[in-house]
């Protein structure tokens, strides 16, 4: 009995670490491609197309691939703080480790989560120790509200998806206590 609940602690860490390795790379190479192939940009794109900062158009009027840099957090908040932004990613990750019994771990889709959203926030992370800003690359213009959305790569998404997984597992758990 103890090997199997050992065994089903290495599955549970498992995909906690599956989950932020594929974040983790993914981001990484992403960004090395991006930073090999695209000159890059300070701050929000102002595109002027012929010029050197002019997108790799993947959906006319919706979809690029641009190199932007971002020295603060999402949508340019705290910019410059790299320090501060670094310490709290550095905090989030050891209170993510430490409290991880209560956070989910014990479910499957908890450790998922969680590793997404630990993954993100160490690419991140990663970008601030080595660059001293985020390398942002995805660019979604919404031509119905004539808005574009701030740049932000995949360590963003690790983050945003992981945290939506994790909200609903918060809720339909909740539902699931009411219920009972």
């Amino acid at each position: 009995m103890a090997t199997t609940q050992k065994s089903k602690g290495i599955v549970s860490y498992a995909r906690y670490f599956t989950a932020l390795l594929g974040i983790l790379v993914l981001d990484q190479a992403t960004k090395l491609a991006v930073i090999a192939n695209i000159p890059w940009e300070r701050g929000n794109p102002t595109y002027h197309f012929g010029g050197q900062n002019e997108p790799i158009v993947v959906i006319p009027g919706f979809f690029n691939i641009v190199h932007i840099t971002n020295e603060g957090a999402a949508w340019g908040m705290l910019s410059g703080q790299t320090y501060l932004l670094s310490s709290i990613a550095i905090i989030a990750l050891f209170a993510i480790w430490f409290f991880r019994s209560y956070l989910g771990f014990n479910s499957k889709w908890g450790q998922i989560a969680l590793g997404m959203f630990t993954g993100g926030v160490i690419g991140n992370l990663i970008d601030r120790i080595a660059y001293g800003h985020v390398v942002d690359f995805l660019d979604v213009y919404l031509p119905i509200v004539n808005y574009r959305w701030p740049a932000f790569n995949i360590a963003d998404c690790g983050i945003c998806i992981g945290v939506a997984i994790y909200i609903i597992l918060v809720m339909a758990s909740d539902l699931q206590k009411k219920r009972a």
